[in-house]
């Protein structure tokens, strides 16, 4: 039973992240056709968030017992301050990331966020004593960072402008945030059900992505065609996709949830290849398979 629970648990983060990878593209779209970054942050959460709410108040109702798993005034103050900081952490980890595409595009904002945050997720999860550094949880960590940086790197490497390391240093937020989301997932209580944790966390990046929209002034989708690709980035790669991720966070190390989560880049080379007409070269079908190879190590560890 426990190991087909960290079975399901690694094909969540895993399909979590295959989710989101498919979602950059479609996010490069929408920023590209216009969209402030501000803005794209706040369309995603809050279309997502109806659905998320939906879901929790169902799963509350349903629940064999009386006392509901997720009602916010039944929550201690302590598990209220972990799901908003989660919520404020993901908000500034999503609007980074759109910010640093528009100085540096996507594929260099990716490289450093993705690749950054595992070692971030570690380096914390050891000095708190999350978990042990064993040498398969090291080794398996440094695969998946090279094969990552193999997929997604720039051919022949890419000299930075000045104004460019503005675009590095929003992707080192992105990752420094997104490192917060990972361990708030992971030490979420598990009397507090997934799509609770979820839904309350999107509220608090709804709120803190709708403050900076409004006040740079709010861009809307122009046409059928972004209206669905910003409902598709809300209900698909955020609403479920986050579901999947809380709920996997929670039976898996912090460090094994953010290294499997470097797929993201893969599907995104994957799909672009496949609808977009872009080139796959040796180098990335080297890094993929590092990519995959250190994720399948890794789930055997655990």
């Amino acid at each position: 039973m426990k190991n087909s629970k960290a079975a399901l648990a690694w094909g969540g983060v895993l399909l979590a992240g295959s989710l989101w990878g498919g979602g950059a593209l479609v996010a490069q779209q929408l920023l590209d056709a216009g969209m402030a970054p501000a803005s794209l942050a706040l369309a995603r959460f809050a279309l997502g968030l109806p659905l998320l709410l939906l879901g929790a108040l169902w799963s509350g109702r349903s629940a064999a017992q009386a006392q509901d798993r997720g009602a916010w005034p039944r929550l201690p103050w302590r598990v209220k301050g972990l799901m908003a900081g989660t919520g404020a952490a993901m908000a500034l980890s999503v609007g980074c990331w759109f910010v640093a595409i528009t100085h540096v595009g996507a594929a260099l904002a990716t490289v450093i966020s993705i690749c950054c945050a595992p070692v971030l997720v570690t380096a914390v999860s050891l000095l708190r004593g999350y978990e042990r550094a064993t040498v398969p949880l090291l080794t398996g960590l440094a695969a998946a960072l090279m094969g990552s940086a193999l997929v997604v790197a720039p051919v022949g490497g890419q000299d930075l402008a000045v104004g460019q390391w503005r675009g590095v240093m929003w992707s080192l937020g992105s990752a420094a945030a997104y490192t917060l989301v990972v361990l708030g997932n992971a030490r979420m209580p598990q009397a507090v059900s997934p799509l609770a944790a979820s839904a309350w966390g999107m509220a608090a990046a709804t709120l803190c992505t709708a403050a900076v929209a409004c006040y740079q002034g709010v861009t809307w989708p122009r046409g059928a065609w972004q209206w669905a690709g910003a409902g598709y980035t809300g209900v698909v790669t955020t609403a479920i996709a986050y579901v999947i991720f809380a709920w996997s966070a929670r039976r898996l190390g912090p460090t094994a949830v953010v290294t499997a989560t470097l797929v993201e880049p893969l599907v995104a080379i994957v799909l672009a290849v496949a609808l977009l007409g872009e080139s796959m070269g040796m180098r990335q079908l080297v890094g993929a398979g590092l990519l995959c190879a250190s994720i399948v190590g890794l789930s055997r560890q655990r």
